[in-house]
């Protein structure tokens, strides 16, 4: 059996390749007000890389002027973050066919962490496994903050 591969080589693998785990995850739709998600095609262990939130990698400035121009609903796909002692964003706006940018908020009960890690002296955004995931759960993690208002929603 060959030896494991640390979650971080992993996930460092998949961010230079561009690629999903497509063996791993697969995409669903659930409904009107979440749309789809993201789900485990297989089980997944704790502490493992899940997906990459991949998206256009642009500064404050630039994610501001594109705040101004989007739909309120492609503002929810963009991903401000602080590196390097400056803010960030992942624009994930538009559907690129990836997998990261179709994970679902959830703040009480997340399987995923969000976690920033430098490639080559990029930052990247990457989902690693707060806990067990098994086969058919969906993919989720905090989204953090308090403006989400699909988070007062009552499903059905």
């Amino acid at each position: 059996m060959p030896p494991r591969v640390s979650p971080l080589k992993d996930a460092i693998q998949h961010v230079v390749s561009k690629t999903d785990k497509t063996y791993k995850l697969e995409v669903k739709y659930i409904n009107a007000v979440k749309g789809r998600g993201l789900f485990a095609a297989s089980s997944i262990c704790k502490g493992e890389f899940v997906v990459e939130y991949r998206g256009d990698l642009i500064n404050d400035a630039e994610s501001q002027r594109r705040r101004s121009l989007y739909h309120p609903s492609c503002v929810a796909f963009m991903f401000a973050f602080k590196w390097r002692g400056k803010m960030w964003c992942i624009d994930a706006s538009r559907d690129d066919g990836s997998f990261g940018r179709l994970v679902n908020d959830d703040h009480r009960h997340p399987n995923c962490k969000m976690k920033r890690i430098d490639v080559n002296g990029i930052p990247h955004l990457c989902l690693f496994a707060l806990n067990d995931i098994k086969e058919g759960q969906e993919i989720t993690y905090d989204y953090g903050g308090e403006d989400c208002p699909w988070r007062t929603q009552v499903f059905p």
